[in-house]
């Protein structure tokens, strides 16, 4: 019975990406998309949301060092099960500075880490649901599609948000990319003047880059979508507005 009910699983779980990935498609195969550059004005207030400590710089290390003054940033879990063979309470403290440190360096104002365990995002919104929304122009989350169980809640948690607290009507989500690249862009913002500031904050995450070379992959990334925008490296985004992202 148990091997029947991983086939099913795994068969439900097929079906639901390619209804997702079609409802996506859908919305984009009638529309042209050309990226144009992503900028804010001064009192435009921009929420970024980040599963783990070090997301957050990963896919918008250049946005935020460019316009500090515009963003909030909210760590969403503690990042405990983020490493091997070291104590998850250890780790927890290791990250918790690692956030906190780049965070102060990049000159983010307000900034907080919940205390949600790492992998158990998406059981947790009774805390979540304490964020609120109201103030924001633009509220930015992981890509849809990244792969991650903890990037994924983050989707399913931010539209019980907007479906249950008040939020602005003309409130934009931004999408980042952290483990799995956009399907498409529909805004970029130009990082090449300060690329070593961003180098420099993902080698602020020591802890995670001893797992994985995410400098070497993600500046690659942005040197891609720098070539895709002519530009020498660019971060990338898609934005869509609330009611289509409520229906993903």
């Amino acid at each position: 019975m148990k091997k029947i009910s991983k086939v099913i699983k795994k068969i439900y779980e097929k079906i639901i990406f390619a209804n997702r990935f079609l409802k996506l498609a859908r919305f984009f195969h009638f529309v042209k998309i050309f990226p144009t550059e992503l900028t804010f004005k001064k009192e435009d207030k921009c929420l970024l949301l980040a599963p783990h400590p070090d997301d957050e710089t990963i896919g918008c290390g250049g946005i935020l060092s460019l316009y500090p003054q515009n963003f909030d940033v909210i760590c969403l879990t503690d990042g405990s099960h983020g490493g091997y063979n070291i104590d998850s309470k250890e780790l927890k403290l290791i990250r918790a500075n690692e956030f906190k440190n780049t965070m102060q360096e990049m000159g983010i104002k307000n900034f907080s880490l919940l205390p949600i365990e790492d992998r158990k995002l998406i059981k947790n919104y009774d805390i979540v649901k304490n964020i609120e929304i109201l103030d924001y122009d633009y509220i930015f989350i992981p890509n849809y599609f990244d792969q991650h169980k903890d990037h994924k809640a983050t989707t399913i948690l931010l539209q019980k948000l907007l479906k249950r607290k008040q939020h602005k009507e003309n409130v934009q989500i931004v999408f980042y990319e952290v483990w799995s690249a956009l399907p498409i862009i529909t805004h970029y913002v130009d990082i090449l003047n300060i690329l070593e500031k961003k180098k420099h904050y993902i080698k602020n995450y020591q802890s995670q880059l001893t797992y994985v070379d995410f400098l070497q992959g993600i500046i690659g990334l942005n040197q891609y979508r720098g070539m895709q925008t002519n530009l020498g490296y660019a971060e990338a985004f898609s934005i869509l507005g609330v009611d289509d992202f409520l229906k993903l």
